[in-house]
């Protein structure tokens, strides 16, 4: 028996954390104990005492940022010196036989692991070099990376956009996120459409992830109100925590100018995700800062039509026509187009929504990601 001790970047539960989730669920137990680390109290750290794991919480800050917040990597590689040293204790206390760490943004394991002496895996979803990086590092890209594929015995990516900014690094290795296909609840679909006030006849589109620049809301709004007059049964489920307010109170404000209220719905986070899903007509992914797609899968996987811009990693998992649908840009009039094409296609939205699921089942099953995971773990420890 082998004990792994992973850390989260982050407690919540968006794709990154979902993906760990699903793998600290999943992990074989005859063969690997997780431990898991968060930086504060959330519902991943609930999520994974349920599982009847062992979590901490040291508090822990992102050692790179966005490009807003470089400023601030230095007070927070100072600030971080503590977690290591107590992330060193808990390696010695539970006698860790690896560190593995998910997310670009957290690089206290890596410290950890090497003040301990035992292997470090990285589990990379960010695109960290190119002309628009998610997250930046003080000395560049260059350097960041440089540092990733030292710090570890395995960097895991999970497209191969993400994979770009390793090339020629030989212990990268790409592993696919896995998406489970599931029923649903009808009882619970029918309370959710009766709770937002979803008629029979309304058209219903949807967007996931934290509200923020980066994942199109606003564009997704603007797109709805282009058609609200061809389509007053049009309704847009905006789906995800906010990340920055002002953001938010920017929606709220074009939602009120165009009159969309009642028809723009703010769910927040929604534990039950297949299930509103499930809701939708179509799923919208704006995001241009994706190095995968998880939401699209997700969409995919319940059967959802997903209307995807062609950016970042999906055009890695989307066929246009075949298994969904790609723009090239998420500017407004463009999603509405497209939204219209679907709602006049349907022949060719059920072909496309067959299509998903099928990809779903044979390239991005739960089961291909657990199965890469434990054989990089297996070829890591000694």
């Amino acid at each position: 028996m082998k004990n792994i001790l992973f850390i989260s970047h982050s407690a919540e539960l968006n794709g990154a954390e979902l993906w760990l989730l699903e793998t600290l669920k999943r992990l074989d137990r005859r063969s690997y104990a997780p431990f898991l680390i968060v930086p504060r109290p959330g519902p991943l750290l609930d999520a994974a005492a349920d599982l009847g794991l062992e979590t901490f919480v040291v508090s822990m800050k992102w050692w790179i940022t966005e490009r807003s917040r470089i400023w601030r990597q230095p007070f927070a590689w100072i600030w971080n010196l503590k977690s290591v040293k107590k992330i060193a204790a808990i390696i010695r206390e539970r006698s860790i036989d690896l560190v593995f760490t998910n997310s670009a943004a957290m690089n206290t394991g890596a410290k950890a692991a090497r003040r301990m002496g035992i292997p470090h895996v990285w589990a990379i979803h960010e695109v960290l070099r190119g002309p628009s990086p998610f997250l930046r590092y003080l000395f560049g890209g260059r350097a960041l990376t440089r540092y990733i594929v030292k710090s570890s015995v395995r960097v895991i990516v999970n497209s191969e956009i993400t994979r770009a900014a390793f090339a020629g690094a030989e212990n990268v290795i790409l592993i696919h996120n896995g998406v489970d296909i599931q029923a649903g609840d009808e009882g619970r679909q029918s309370s959710i459409r009766r709770d937002l006030g979803i008629a029979a006849d309304d058209l219903v589109a949807g967007i996931v992830g934290k509200i923020y620049e980066g994942k199109g809301q606003r564009e997704a709004i603007l797109a709805v109100a282009a058609l609200s007059g061809k389509y007053p049964n049009l309704k847009l489920l905006v789906v995800g925590e906010v990340r920055k307010e002002g953001y938010y109170d920017g929606l709220r404000k074009i939602v009120r100018e165009n009159g969309l209220e009642g028809r723009v719905l703010f769910v927040g986070y929604h534990p039950d995700l297949v299930d509103i899903l499930k809701v939708m007509n179509v799923l919208i992914v704006a995001s241009v800062v994706e190095s995968f797609g998880r939401a699209a899968l997700d969409g995919m996987a319940a059967g959802v039509p997903v209307l995807a811009v062609r950016a970042g990693g999906l055009p890695e998992i989307i066929q246009h026509g075949r298994n969904g649908f790609l723009i090239d840009s998420r500017e407004p009039k463009e999603i509405a187009l497209a939204l219209e094409h679907l709602f006049l296609n349907p022949v060719e939205v059920r072909l496309a929504v067959e299509g998903g699921w099928k990809t779903v089942r044979e390239k991005f099953s739960i089961a291909r990601q657990i199965e890469g995971i434990e054989r990089v773990l297996a070829e890591t420890i000694k």
